[in-house]
């Protein structure tokens, strides 16, 4: 008989927790350029913290995966880090 490696509970559960972290992280680029609007942020601090805020953003993204794979991780980090440079370049365009 043939048993099933993985629930359809865990299977749900899995990619509803997927979806969550995937949505809650794509909402960090409309947070940084709502700061940036409101004044409390400008895009020379943001270039200035680079280097930390794509640390911060790998640990994030290692934390809030539910799966221990290198893939999911990477499949978070790498929008989240191009969406810091867009917030970057989307401060500096209404700064003109």
């Amino acid at each position: 008989f043939a048993s099933p490696l993985i629930s359809v509970t865990q299977y749900v559960t899995f990619y509803v927790l997927v979806a969550i972290a995937f949505g809650v992280s794509f909402l960090f680029p409309v947070i940084l350029v709502f700061l940036e609007i409101v004044g409390v942020l400008h895009t020379a601090q943001l270039r200035k913290v680079r280097r930390f805020a794509i640390l911060g953003i790998s640990i994030f993204a290692a934390v809030i995966t539910p799966r221990s794979d290198p893939y999911t991780m990477l499949a978070l980090m790498i929008p989240m880090v191009l969406f810091y440079e867009a917030a970057i370049i989307i401060g500096r365009l209404m700064k003109k």
